[in-house]
């Protein structure tokens, strides 16, 4: 109980709210008790010049009189002030004269005995009572001194007092159920919105920030509200942005990851490729210089080692150049040019290939077709492709050259027939040193980078490439 208490703001304040209504009503009863009685009384002064009246009207009222001017003054006390003084006679001698009651005045004659009925009570018994001074009274036809002064009804207090007390049970029950209410609403009115705010922190501890806090209130509760909105909404653009950020930060990460498992796969290929004719022209020079079986032809293996050499020069001049191609801060030299011209110039410069391997050269270019590019990287890039088809083309065979522009590509396809590429080494062609021929023989592949380059050239023109085999032989299309 004592702990469900602790965690419950809103029984908390219930039971404050409870007790300091309970503790107010019972401090306000508790008032009332202690100052009721005084707030029905009247001043003594009043009540002095009240007496002080009487005093002066008795030199003029005959003795036989006395008594009704006597009970005239009290009919005052009663009437006027609720009974809140009462009204004391003295004969001279000290001992009290008892004064008829109102009630018993039914119009009876009232003789002079009744004002010299003594009730035996001293003036030394209302000494500390709260009283008006004494007055002495004197009649106009007797010699006789009475004494006369006005004190406070106790009893007219303790009637109040009484009364109190007997509605104390009744009073009870209604400040409780009165402050039970008042509580609940309080209670009501102040958690509400202190609950939906808790509420809502929850969700956003739990990363939910779908939920809103709403109210209409302008206070304190209110502008937390709102903040807690605001916030909300704020934490749901940052995420957002950090997500973003962690996607393409996760994004650059795998890409250089890809990167660099290329690069690792690109220096082993490449040192593999290095070794070989490297490998090839140490064992040929040893074996001339030591004259050693075949090798004592020297003019044969000079001339092999040359050929390997060169081969090995192409492949360092091909690395040199993929080398630059991959610097990150590497820019084209791009400017508007015709690239139909450069085509055409490039088979011409390929003629006497094409003839030397009997290929025919069929070519479809249209005129004037410009485009924004490297023109000595795109040179490569044609060099590389018409070296490909002249090599890889038998004799009686043709190679396809076509330039056009459609709407919003310029296209360019350049196809040899007479041979075919296995479907499942389409995919691996552009990848570094990768060859059809898995022997790595030269005689029927180069150093395996041509088309890496191509790839690597075109991407820096944001150009596609594709190659696939046609009914004839095969085809690659090239769309800038």
């Amino acid at each position: 109980m004592i702990k469900r208490i602790r965690s419950k703001l809103s029984v908390k304040v219930f039971l404050i709210t409870l007790l300091l209504m309970v503790s107010c009503c019972t401090v306000t009863y508790s008032c009332i008790v202690r100052f009721a009685p005084y707030i029905y009384s009247h001043e003594l002064s009043e009540a002095e010049e009240i007496a002080n009246g009487l005093t002066v009207e008795s030199y003029y009222t005959p003795f036989d009189e006395a008594k009704y001017l006597i009970l005239a003054y009290n009919d005052i006390f009663v009437s006027e002030y609720d009974d809140e003084f009462v009204l004391h006679l003295f004969k001279s001698s000290g001992e009290e004269i008892a004064l008829p009651d109102l009630d018993t005045l039914t119009g009876e004659e009232i003789t002079l005995s009744d004002l010299d009925t003594l009730t035996g009570a001293q003036i030394e018994d209302y000494k500390n009572m709260e009283r008006t001074s004494e007055h002495k009274l004197y009649f106009a036809d007797s010699t006789d001194e009475y004494i006369l002064f006005l004190t406070k009804n106790t009893n007219k207090e303790s009637q109040v007092i009484e009364a109190l007390q007997k509605s104390l049970p009744i009073l009870s029950i209604i400040i409780f159920v009165v402050s039970v209410i008042a509580a609940f609403f309080y209670t009501w009115y102040m958690t509400k919105p202190i609950k939906r705010i808790s509420k809502l922190s929850k969700q956003m501890a739990d990363m939910d920030f779908s939920g809103l806090c709403l109210t209409n209130r302008t206070d304190e509760i209110g502008v937390l509200s709102h903040s807690l909105n605001d916030l909300s909404e704020k934490l749901v653009s940052a995420l957002s942005e950090l997500q973003d950020a962690n996607q393409k930060l996760q994004a650059d990460i795998d890409l250089e990851r890809r990167l660099e498992k290329q690069r690792t796969k690109f220096f082993s290929a490449a040192s593999h490729e290095l070794k070989t004719p490297i490998t090839i022209i140490k064992g040929q020079l040893q074996g001339m210089l030591h004259q050693v079986g075949r090798y004592k032809d020297r003019e044969t293996y000079l001339a092999q080692s040359l050929d390997v050499t060169d081969t090995l020069e192409k492949m360092v001049q091909e690395l040199l150049i993929i080398s630059r191609l991959d610097t990150p801060d590497y820019n084209c030299n791009k400017c508007n040019f015709n690239l139909s011209k450069l085509i055409s110039d490039r088979l011409v410069a390929y003629e006497d290939l094409f003839m030397q391997k009997e290929l025919t050269v069929e070519k479809t270019i249209s005129p004037e077709t410009y485009i924004l590019g490297d023109i000595q990287l795109l040179q490569k890039v044609l060099d590389n492709l018409l070296g490909n088809a002249a090599t890889y083309s038998g004799a009686g065979n043709h190679v396809f050259v076509k330039l056009w522009k459609d709407t919003e590509k310029i296209n360019l396809t350049i196809e040899n027939t007479g041979v075919h590429i296995p479907e499942e080494d389409i995919p691996k062609l552009f990848e570094a040193f990768y060859r059809v021929d898995q022997s790595r023989n030269r005689q029927t592949g180069g150093t395996g980078l041509g088309l890496y380059i191509v790839k690597t050239i075109l991407d820096l023109h944001d150009a596609e490439i594709k190659i696939a085999n046609t009914i004839q032989g095969v085809i690659i299309s090239i769309q800038f």
